[in-house]
């Protein structure tokens, strides 16, 4: 069989009929694909109601599918930034309220707006954290580490007359209302303000989402998620922690055939007996226990030792800060122990943040 071209189909008109088919179906072909639509913006969201002192936190878990931006509208709340991905809101009162999202990438946008309840701040002026047991090491001591230690105190308050430091490790293993157990490691500083003497917590790392939270919010400490652990070995106890940038605290409380000394013992009560200030969206807040006792820890456990427990030991801790470099509150070591303890508590207690 032989296949017979008509001469015609090669002149030149045809040719360029051909050439200007190809180039129309490359032109178009790729205008398909420039013409691809942008992924649409869906907004979404889920809320969490966590509770502070006297006040409802609520996180946001933000869901949104392909966004770049957000911007969050809470009516009546407070929050400290409106355009983060998962921003945290509080409310001080019990009601509904709206939370709205605007989700965008620069060419769509996609609203949504979630309606919640809170109904359980409570109207005693009490945090709902209720602790029914805990346990735990506790001590005082001096620094004599001046430049880290001025560098800790906010401008409302002043240098006081010795640089004390209060550390501890807690245990709250057992909660009320459902709250989840955790444990957290702390130092404060003894501060001046109007002047009198108070102490200032200025480093706490929790190994619970919640009670960080609500510490922050609701009284103003300086709460962050860390590696916390406490060990029962009696007659030694013993804490550890890392916090986010890796700096450490070790601490133990040593209560073999130990003895108190009576002017130590009552150097604690004395500290004991100081308030404790936050500083709080601004403010000025006497961080307090509920149960309104004036009398120091100590005092109170040989009052009610059938619900406190305590029992005092050679403390001793040390910390590493390697890995920070900047001014730490880890940087504040002792150049003299004053005392320590290991308590614990059965006695049950809440934390408020009243204003000074």
């Amino acid at each position: 069989m032989s296949i017979v071209l008509n001469k015609n189909f090669l002149d030149m008109n045809n040719l360029k009929s051909i050439l200007i088919l190809l180039i129309s179906i490359i032109f178009f072909s790729c205008g398909e694909d420039d013409n691809i639509p942008e992924p649409k913006v869906v907004a979404d969201f889920e809320t969490e109601v966590l509770l502070g002192e006297n006040q409802a936190i609520v996180t946001i878990k933000n869901l949104s599918q392909n966004a770049t931006s957000y911007e969050w509208s809470f009516p009546d709340g407070t929050s400290d930034n409106t355009t983060e991905e998962n921003p945290t809101v509080s409310y001080i009162k019990n009601g509904t309220y709206s939370i709205t999202l605007v989700s965008s990438n620069g060419i769509s946008t996609d609203t949504k707006t979630v309606e919640i309840t809170i109904d359980n701040i409570p109207d005693n002026g009490h945090t709902p954290y209720r602790y029914l047991e805990n346990d735990g090491i506790f001590m005082y001591y001096e620094t004599d580490n001046e430049e880290v230690y001025r560098s800790l105190i906010p401008d409302e308050f002043e240098m006081p007359s010795r640089m004390v430091v209060f550390a501890f490790f807690n245990d709250f293993y057992k909660l009320d209302y459902g709250a989840t157990p955790y444990k957290e490691n702390a130092l404060s500083i003894l501060v001046k303000y109007q002047g009198e003497e108070f102490f200032h917590c200025v480093y706490m790392p929790v190994t619970d989402e919640h009670s960080m939270w609500a510490g922050i919010l609701g009284l103003g400490l300086p709460k962050t998620i860390g590696e916390v652990n406490f060990t029962r070995d009696n007659p030694i106890y013993y804490g550890d922690a890392k916090n986010q940038l890796d700096g450490t605290m070790d601490m133990s409380i040593n209560t073999e055939n130990f003895t108190i000394d009576n002017d130590i013992k009552q150097e604690m009560i004395n500290l004991q007996l100081l308030k404790s200030l936050q500083i709080r969206n601004g403010n000025i807040v006497v961080v307090g226990n509920t149960g309104g006792n004036s009398n120091s820890v100590i005092q109170t456990a040989e009052q009610v030792p059938n619900r406190i427990t305590l029992k005092f030991g050679e403390a001793t801790i040390t910390t590493n800060t390697d890995a920070i470099s900047f001014n730490h509150p880890l940087d504040l070591t002792p150049s003299r122990v004053i005392g320590g303890f290991y308590l614990k508590n059965t006695i049950p207690f809440g934390l408020t943040g009243n204003q000074f």
